[in-house]
């Protein structure tokens, strides 16, 4: 089981303050939603940030969680920017599309992933199960942190595990607090993103240890 958790609710002016804590919290990787303003009504961060990160804790694994359907530009741009794993939305491109740049992450060393938006089901990721690292269950609507958990996100990601026949980790990324990661990791998840749960209360550290709790038993 493992906690990565999402900078994204984190005040941009503490975010190496509230990096390095949750690294001595025991974090070991992080998730970073890279948002295009175009796939999702947002904007977040660039391929600076992902490198500064790499460079400031070079042992900290960076997770790229890229919304936006203009792969052809920024997936290169975030790739050079050394993270250790991307995920790409299979909504956002045509089969094709996806099948290409998985096989480009690999090329370049690193790993590959599908998320799959709440209203898409775990049937499209059979083709692309051999090329898989991981897989992340969207259980909100994608674009804003801090929404609410969708129930049936729990039978997805058991449909997810039996499709993949446990081989290959599923994530989850949305409303993830006490009560949601109790469910979620009863339902099979080996990774948890949470980002409001975390850094948005008076303890991060706290916090993190309070998730731990829940998601090792």
């Amino acid at each position: 089981m493992m906690i990565a958790p999402s900078i994204l609710n984190i005040d941009n002016l503490n975010l190496e303050k509230d990096i390095k804590i949750a690294i001595d919290a025991g974090i070991t990787r992080f998730h970073i939603d890279i948002m295009d303003g175009h796939f999702v009504p947002n904007l977040s961060f660039g391929p600076q940030l992902v490198s500064d990160f790499k460079k400031s804790f070079p042992g900290i694994e960076a997770e790229v969680h890229l919304m936006s359907d203009n792969p052809k530009v920024l997936v290169p741009a975030f790739v050079d920017a050394g993270p250790d794993l991307m995920l790409l939305h299979y909504e956002a491109m045509t089969m094709a599309e996806l099948d290409h740049w998985l096989d480009f992450l690999h090329e370049h060393d690193v790993k590959a992933g599908i998320v799959l938006n709440p209203d898409t089901p775990v049937s499209v990721l059979t083709e692309f199960a051999p090329k898989l690292d991981q897989v992340l269950i969207m259980s909100v609507y994608p674009g804003f942190g801090g929404q609410k958990f969708i129930p049936e996100s729990c039978a997805k990601i058991e449909a997810a595990n039996e499709l993949l026949q446990n081989k290959i980790p599923v994530e989850v990324d949305g409303g993830i607090n006490q009560e949601t990661a109790k469910l979620v990791r009863e339902a099979g998840t080996s990774i948890f993103v949470a980002g409001s749960y975390l850094f948005c209360q008076d303890s991060i550290t706290d916090q993190i240890n309070e998730l731990k709790e829940i998601v090792e038993r």
